[in-house]
């Protein structure tokens, strides 16, 4: 790979200074110049001046910065950024995006700067986009004067005065590969004189057409670019190879994996990060989406008050702070404990709490609080540097385990995002934590480590960048009409009349259209033999450059998948696990009936091997706050009711006064935030109500008179072996002696979920078979606001509609053989029985899916029909 400059040795040899217009470009002269001198035999040589145009512009500045003259501070491109970015902010609080903003009016200065256009034209006042531009422009402007700061466009404004005073040398520059002469680089060169040169790139070192080859979709023209360019690289690894993709960073992940799985196919599934790499792909994702980098922003989250519940269980999991590694199953634990209290957020605090099984990361907190002990208000963003990088310190950041040479990378990378960081104290003022955060994520959007380096044989650049390189082979890909040629975006917040009078290159149909072929010429000459890959039709500007082909040469072996031979799997019976044995009573009570009868599997995973996802984290109260509420209220209302004939006689005013006292007993005050002590007087108003209906509108118009004679009650009951512990929500006593059965609900029931054989939800048999006395009917109490309902069996009618069910003299069988099913479902526990067998609807609150093999089943049913 080289540049298509031939005179480009000659020009060193004079000294030249050479600037391009891209760092690419920089980068690649810089190699080849490299290879030039080693082939020379040279083993030390003096540092070419090779620049591209914004490294070179900051030159001319330090040159006369250093000079007796009167020269102001020269903004970096983060700080420039950062300060276009709070000027905008300022003006438009509610921006979506004010970063993507400011981006577009760096482009827009610097546009005005190099095409030197003005900005008092008619033009401006037509484009409201324009107009606020300009007003952003001069409080740019008016704050560099007061700041004594300058801006890039500002050096295209200075630099030819500064050369033809003195203050700035003439050297001798060549200024290489630029496509335009803008009229700022015209200015420059003329105050150069003599000593300015330009090297012109020219395209079409092509012989021949290059071969197209028609495929399916984009992922197949890739994989057979990538075989195409092993199969020239194992024919000569000393040829150069140029692979263009079109929007390389869009397609980057697509792009670094199948070129692994053909270059590195024993490598299997893991990709390579060696520096020595086959190929280079210039492209690479943000650093901030690298696991190290990503973790460090994580843990900055703790010098936040309030830390978010999945990133404090992230922090605790962490593999990159100190002791992870031995610490690896207590921290993981302390992060279910911590989830379990379902809050949205948690204090640093409650997170030293569920550690007290990790000996080495409480010691951590106590360097995390010594680190925080200042008061985290508002400072400058040097401050908030070293602040991060204490608190980092603190914790052990990167971890306890080696480094790789890419890893290595990462951390130098990171130090040089918070000196960038620090940096923009200069154009910012006191700034908060989460101010911080967010610039210094902005900071690390910048790429990470790319894979290989320019000494690979095989090269991987966006189309867009092939002007001005040559290769020995290339391959060009994406040449369908929807993705070729790129679309030229101009800047909206310059009239477009005033780009096209200035003859800005794609600001109207006729120079949009050269510059395209332009592109597109240079494309189709960066290597003497090309081929092309395209699917769909082929894009009508290529056609000419392209003869259509059915193959060209391609590596023929196998990837990852296919290079190794299938082999047998061996069956393993699992349905069946060893017998429960106890001798105290099993934790889960009758959730472990219920469980076995809707799938014996999960009841298995969860009661023995104790395999229960983490808890999730709730706004406000969720249903299960909601039926404790519900249970700890009635409880307290029929111990002071205790009869249906009670309830009856009771004026209205004092029936309201002993629910309210039992709702404010069962629902506590919250006073940790006023949120939640808005959703506490919601929910107890809303209890109240829904207790007060139940009362009058059902209980009082049951047809037999009853005794609430146990509410909430515990007992131990040993059902075919299975001890349990038990607790029944309600029994009521009955004229007769017998007793009903009463399960409180606050979802939607229905009589179906009593019905065996596996019945959904078969407590109350169990509590059934329990109880000594003789039970007439069993109900779940279905508290639902505007649908309250009683929802069972008995054996005569005792609750008034439709969803209770009379089975009048067959009742003591039907009661008989639902005891029977409930004892059979726990001899089946006891017994192992776990095979993946859930009734309809089991599935959908499930705590243990990933662990379950349910979907296996059901292939394997449809394999068999």
């Amino acid at each position: 790979m080289r540049v298509a400059w031939p005179h480009l040795f000659s020009w060193f040899e004079k000294g030249a200074t050479v600037v391009v217009p891209s760092r690419l470009l920089a980068e690649i002269t810089a190699e080849q110049l490299i290879q030039y001198r080693l082939g020379q035999g040279l083993e030390t040589w003096h540092r070419s001046a090779v620049y591209n145009v914004d490294a070179w512009l900051a030159t001319c500045w330090q040159e006369v910065r250093y000079k007796p003259a009167d020269v102001g501070t020269l903004l970096s491109s983060s700080q420039e950024h950062f300060l276009w970015q709070n000027i905008i902010e300022q003006q438009h609080p509610h921006l979506f995006d004010a970063g993507a903003t400011a981006r577009l009016a760096m482009g827009a200065a610097n546009l005005l700067a190099e095409w030197r256009i003005g900005g008092e034209a008619e033009s401006w006042s037509d484009h409201e986009d324009a107009q606020q531009f300009q007003r952003w422009h001069k409080l740019f402007r008016r704050r560099c004067r007061e700041q004594g700061w300058l801006a890039r466009a500002d050096i295209w404004r200075l630099l030819p005065n500064w050369i033809a005073t003195g203050l700035c040398s003439r050297k001798l520059t060549v200024f290489a590969g630029f496509p335009t002469l803008t009229p700022a680089l015209e200015s420059v060169t003329q105050a150069l004189g003599l000593f300015a040169a330009m090297e012109q790139t020219e395209p079409g070192c092509q012989r021949e057409r290059a071969l197209g080859v028609r495929c399916e979709d984009f992922d197949e023209e890739v994989e057979r670019v990538a075989r195409w360019s092993r199969a020239v690289f194992e024919q000569d690894a000393a040829l150069s190879v140029g692979v263009l993709v079109p929007d390389l960073q869009a397609h980057l992940r697509l792009v670094e994996r199948t070129f692994d799985r053909v270059f590195y196919p024993s490598a299997g599934f893991h990709s390579s990060t060696a520096d020595d790499s086959v190929f280079h792909v210039r492209a690479s994702p943000p650093l901030r989406e690298h696991p190290l980098v990503a973790s460090a922003l994580l843990l900055l989250e703790l010098a936040r008050p309030r830390i978010g519940i999945a990133d404090a269980g992230a922090i605790l999991r962490c593999p990159f702070i100190s002791g992870a590694a031995r610490e690896r199953s207590g921290r993981a634990l302390a992060d279910v404990e911590l989830r379990r209290k379902r809050d949205l957020d948690v204090s640093m605090r409650d997170m030293e709490f569920v550690s007290g099984e990790c000996p080495l990361l409480a010691a951590l907190w106590l360097r995390v609080e010594r680190v925080l002990s200042v008061k985290m208000r508002d400072r400058e963003l040097a401050n908030w540097s070293e602040t991060f990088s204490g608190l980092l310190e603190a914790v052990g950041w990167p971890g306890d385990a080696e480094l790789t040479s890419e890893e290595q990378e990462i951390t130098e990378a990171w130090k040089d995002a918070l000196s960038n960081l620090a940096s923009l104290s200069l154009v910012s003022g006191l700034v908060s934590c989460g101010t911080a955060l967010d610039r210094l994520r902005a900071v690390l959007a910048r790429p990470g480590i790319r894979r290989g380096g320019w000494s690979s044989p095989v090269q991987i650049l966006d189309s867009s960048d092939s002007a001005g390189i040559v290769f020995d082979q290339a391959c060009v890909t994406g040449l369908s009409e929807e993705t070729w040629p790129p679309q030229l975006k101009s800047n909206p917040l310059v009239p477009l009349s005033l780009q096209r009078a200035c003859h800005i290159p794609g600001s109207s149909p006729q120079t949009a259209r050269r510059e395209r072929e332009r592109v597109t010429e240079f494309l189709f000459g960066i290597a003497r033999n090309t081929v092309a890959t395209y699917s769909g039709r082929l894009s009508p500007m290529a056609e000419r450059f392209i003869l259509r082909s059915d193959s060209f040469p391609e590596w023929g072996g196998s990837l990852p998948r296919g290079s190794f031979m299938p082999q047998p799997l061996d069956e393993l019976e699992d349905s069946v696990a060893p017998a429960y044995e106890s001798a105290e009573a099993a934790r889960g009570g009758t959730a472990i009936i219920k469980t076995q009868s809707q799938c014996p599997f999960r009841a298995f995973a969860e009661f023995r091997l104790n395999a229960k996802r983490p808890e999730d984290a709730c706004f406000g109260f969720d249903a299960r706050d909601r039926g404790g509420f519900l249970h700890k209220a009635l409880q307290y209302v029929w111990n002071r009711l205790e009869t249906q004939d009670r309830l009856r006689s009771m004026a209205l005013q004092q029936l309201q006064s002993i629910v309210e006292e039992a709702v404010n007993q069962a629902v506590k005050d919250d006073q940790s935030s006023p949120f939640h002590e808005l959703i506490t007087l919601t929910e107890r108003d809303r209890l109240q109500e829904l207790i007060l209906d139940w009362l009058l509108e059902i209980e009082c118009a049951r047809k037999q008179p009853f005794t609430v004679a146990r509410v909430e009650e515990e007992r131990r009951y040993e059902l075919s072996g299975l001890k349990l512990r038990l607790r029944v929500d309600r029994i009521d006593r009955l004229k007769n002696g017998n007793v009903l059965l009463i399960d409180y609900k606050s979802g939607k029931q229905s009589r179906n979920k009593l019905d065996c054989p596996r019945p959904a939800e078969p407590q109350l048999w169990v509590y059934a078979a329990a109880v000594e006395d003789e039970v007439d009917g069993v109900f779940f109490a279905e508290l639902k606001a505007r649908e309250m309902r009683a929802v069972g069996y008995s054996r005569e009618k005792h609750f008034p509609g439709a969803s209770v069910t009379a089975k009048g003299s067959g009742w003591d069988q039907f009661l008989d053989s639902s005891k029977s099913e409930v004892e059979r479902i726990a001899a089946g526990f006891v017994a192992g029985h776990a095979g993946v067998d859930p009734i309809r609807g089991a599935c959908e609150y499930c705590n243990v899916k990933p662990f379950c093999r349910v979907n296996e089943k059901l292939r394997q049913e449809q394999d068999t029909e």
